[in-house]
C-alpha cells in the first residue's frame, strides 16, 4: 500500500545511520621524513603471538618522505635500519599515531637516530 513511503523511509533511516557514525570510522595518513644524510630503510614491525612479523620495507634517501595510510588510530611500531646494512637497527620504537594526520621526522645528532613527531602547523578557523 505505501511502497514509496517505505523506500523512502528506508533510505532516510540508512543516510541518518551513515552520518551519526562516520565519526568512529577516523583514520589518517602517516608520513615519515628521513632529514638524515644518509639512505635508511622504515618498515611497521608487528607482534604476532610473540614473533616479531615486519611489513614492507620502504628505503627513504636522504630528504626523501613517504606517507601510509592508517585505517586505525593508535601506536604502532617501527624500525629504522641502515641502506647499506640491513643488520643493524639505527632506531626502533612505538610511534603514537592518531586519527588525524601525522608527520615523523628522522634525524641524526651525534651519530644517534631519533623519529620525532612534527607538530602540525596550526588550523585555519
Amino acid at each position: 500500500m505505501f511502497p514509496l513511503r517505505s523506500k523512502l523511509f528506508a533510505f532516510v533511516v540508512a543516510a541518518l545511520a551513515t552520518v551519526a557514525f562516520v565519526g568512529i570510522a577516523e583514520a589518517g595518513w602517516v608520513t615519515i621524513k628521513n632529514d638524515t644524510n644518509k639512505a635508511v630503510v622504515v618498515q611497521e614491525v608487528t607482534d604476532v603471538n610473540g614473533k616479531k612479523v615486519r611489513g614492507k620495507p620502504t628505503k627513504l634517501l636522504a630528504g626523501e618522505s613517504f606517507r601510509e595510510f592508517q585505517n586505525t588510530a593508535g601506536t604502532k611500531t617501527y624500525e629504522v635500519v641502515d641502506a647499506a646494512n640491513t643488520a643493524t637497527s639505527l632506531w626502533s620504537g612505538p610511534l603514537n599515531c592518531k586519527a588525524d594526520t601525522q608527520s615523523f621526522s628522522v634525524t641524526s645528532t651525534k651519530g644517534t637516530v631519533t623519529v620525532t613527531p612534527i607538530p602540525e602547523p596550526p588550523k585555519k578557523p
